[in-house]
């Protein structure tokens, strides 16, 4: 008996804000992926090639459960004490239910904006049930060649898109 296919489109970006769409110095883009938190494949958006690369060895991963991308601003208080909000790169969840809020920049711009000490403060105003820890990610932590094989495996096993009609 033949089975009737049908096109299911991934799920929409869960981003809380638009990426960024023309830059003239960095990688945008987005891809589709699966992981056992998502309830069908979804459109993940990365803005740089640094996010490209911690993207693609976070989903080869088997201890990652769900990855947002631009995941709703923290709140926290400035350095000049008024209020100031910061939007996460990826709040990635494990499959043992801890919560990791990523910010990822190059090595070159975290002294440029003190990017530390102003991560710092907003790792004290992050709440338990939004992460359970914060993550600098510099291009010092990835692994080229590891990102570039975790790229072509994903390539090599894209999430299906069509299914059997009902």
């Amino acid at each position: 008996m033949k089975q009737n296919l049908i096109y299911r489109g991934p799920e929409a970006s869960h981003a809380t804000r638009p990426i960024a769409r023309r830059s003239k110095g960095s990688l945008r883009g987005s891809m589709v992926a699966a992981l056992p938190g998502f309830p069908r494949p979804r459109i993940i958006q990365f803005e740089s090639a640094l996010e490209y690369a911690f993207l693609c060895l976070m989903l080869v991963r088997d201890d990652v459960h769900n990855i947002q991308e631009q995941p709703p601003a923290v709140s926290f208080p400035g350095a000049d004490g008024r209020p100031s909000h910061h939007v996460f790169d990826f709040l990635i969840t494990l499959t043992s239910g801890e919560r990791i809020a990523v910010a990822i920049k190059p090595m070159s711009r975290v002294p440029q904006l003190n990017f530390v000490s102003q991560l710092e403060n907003i790792a004290t105003a992050v709440s338990k049930r939004f992460a359970d820890r914060v993550l600098l990610v510099t291009e010092q932590h990835i692994d080229r060649a590891k990102a570039a094989g975790a790229a072509r495996k994903l390539a090599r096993t894209r999430p299906q898109l069509a299914e059997v009609a009902q």
